[in-house]
């Protein structure tokens, strides 16, 4: 199995990384950003780790969330890849959660 950040996922973690940066510092948010990816790596072993996510089972096509504090992995299994399509800050409305 091979994990692929989407382009839209790695938008949002840009979107993180920016916010962290600006509040508390870069060296902050580059910690964040290494420990983000590093739990979305943990798919490549275990690819259905995680919940289902219930914001976007309404798409019908899987998608699940692995947690790290207040964010949400949001990513999806096809065939032999692992998508990541979204790092969620829960802090947002659900309605910005994109699958």
């Amino acid at each position: 199995m091979t994990v692929e950040v989407t382009t839209q996922a790695r938008m949002r973690l840009f979107a993180i990384w920016k916010r962290i940066a600006e509040e508390a510092s870069p060296e902050r948010a580059d910690k964040l950003e290494a420990r983000l990816l590093a739990r979305a790596a943990e798919l490549e072993q275990h690819p259905h780790k995680g919940h289902p996510e219930p914001k976007l089972a309404h798409r019908g096509q899987g998608h699940r969330a692995l947690l790290l504090g207040r964010y949400k992995i949001i990513h999806l299994v096809v065939g032999e890849r692992i998508f990541i399509t979204d790092f969620f800050d829960t802090n947002q409305h659900p309605s910005r959660m994109r699958g």
